[in-house]
């Protein structure tokens, strides 16, 4: 049997100004995404098929790396399951939990893509999932995408229901990564990173609720150092619902807290690195990366009917330590220059995003954000930034 998709998506997005203005200034961009795909399927057996064509327009300085690619592989496994059990290898997507760590990396053009091998088991009482995979490494031309040199992913994530005494599930997972390159305020070089995480999520009537704590150790190989790696970060998010009063609001609470480098050049790196996140960690305007930083994010969710949505909130944002930078995007992290050192204080962020399923094929989606720039970035030369986008998404 043979199964058919495909998913086109335009949108456009404006900064003023990028970064902070620390390097850049006002920019607009439009991009196009294209996704095709084909799937095979005979008793135990699956293979899939799926291309991608990525179009950039307008942005300054040419396109990002997750802007542009020619037609591409994006995904091209094959999967077998019986009973409880199954197995992939290839081309394939890998997104979990609460995507804190791993991720899709839906917000950016060209999502994010692995090769390698998961199998795994599920049945009644949750899931274990085993891994093997490398990060695809986008490239402009024509079928040239490949796997990351000098990354790697390997590890473990399990779910498990509580029991039956106790409220909503559990995520654990431990994962090791490595990843040539990576950038600190501490310096740039080979990261070599091992994660260990849970997470407790669930619903209980009208309040749901998310919290996830991470521990992490290993080591960053410099051109003049070694440093050893212990980081952490605790994140939560939950909130109450309304369902019977008009528009069912929700209220919600986001905390976060993401450990930072105490002191630069002590043979000890503390900034936490959340590997492969979506980049719209705290807002679809992903100014910031969730590392050396604490922020309280009060939020409000209002339904207008079944198919309008819309959420508002206010994220107050502080560095976890002064002496280490401010970290902004693309995914994982990217320090800010000059923002090591000095103040704590980052700035507020107010955002509005809305939701809009027009159709059973028309996805619509509306953000906009304003960043009060605190002393922080002002330290490092930036300012306060606008960020606004409008996004449509055909789904076939």
């Amino acid at each position: 049997m043979l199964q058919w998709d495909a998913t086109v998506r335009l949108r456009g997005l404006y900064y003023d100004p990028v970064r902070f203005g620390v390097g850049g200034g006002e920019d607009g961009l439009g991009l196009l995404r294209a996704l095709g795909s084909v799937a095979y399927l005979r008793g135990d057996w699956q293979a899939r098929l799926q291309l991608g064509a990525h179009a950039e327009a307008g942005r300054r300085g040419g396109p990002g790396g997750t802007d542009r690619g020619a037609l591409d592989v994006q995904q091209a496994y094959g999967r077998w399951q019986r009973g409880a059990l199954w197995v992939q290898a290839g081309r394939q997507e890998a997104g979990y939990g609460s995507s804190r760590i791993l991720s899709v990396r839906d917000g950016p053009n060209i999502r994010l893509a692995y090769d390698g091998v998961r199998l795994g088991w599920r049945g009644a009482a949750g899931r274990v999932d085993l891994l093997a995979l490398q990060p695809v490494e986008n490239r402009r031309g024509a079928f040239d995408d490949h796997g990351t040199r000098g990354a790697h992913l390997w590890g473990a994530y399990a779910t498990v229901a509580a029991g039956p005494a106790y409220a909503g599930h559990w995520d654990i997972y431990l994962l090791d990564s490595q990843r040539d390159a990576a950038r600190f305020a501490e310096g740039r070089g080979r990261e070599r990173r091992q994660t260990l995480g849970s997470r407790w999520f669930g619903q209980d009537g009208t309040l749901d609720w998310n919290v996830e704590a991470v521990g992490q150790a290993g080591h960053l190989r410099t051109d003049t150092a070694l440093s050893g790696i212990r980081a952490w970060t605790v994140a939560s998010d939950a909130g109450w619902r309304w369902p019977g009063v008009p528009l069912q609001p929700r209220l919600g609470l986001k905390v976060d807290i993401a450990s930072g480098d105490r002191r630069a050049g002590d043979g000890r790196l503390q900034t936490f690195n959340a590997l492969y996140p979506k980049s719209s960690y705290f807002s679809e305007a992903s100014l910031l990366a969730p590392a050396n930083l604490m922020d309280v994010q009060p939020t409000v969710d209002l339904q207008f009917g079944e198919r309008l949505s819309t959420q508002l909130g206010v994220q107050l944002a502080w560095k976890q330590q002064r002496a280490d930078a401010v970290y902004t995007t693309p995914a994982p992290l990217v320090p800010l220059p000059g923002s090591a050192g000095g103040a704590r204080r980052i700035g507020t962020q107010y955002k509005a995003e809305t939701r809009w399923q027009a159709s059973d094929d028309w996805l619509w989606q509306w953000q906009l954000a304003w960043m009060d720039a605190g002393t922080a970035l002002r330290q490092a030369g930036g300012r306060d930034t606008l960020f606004a986008s409008l996004a449509g998404t055909w789904t076939w």
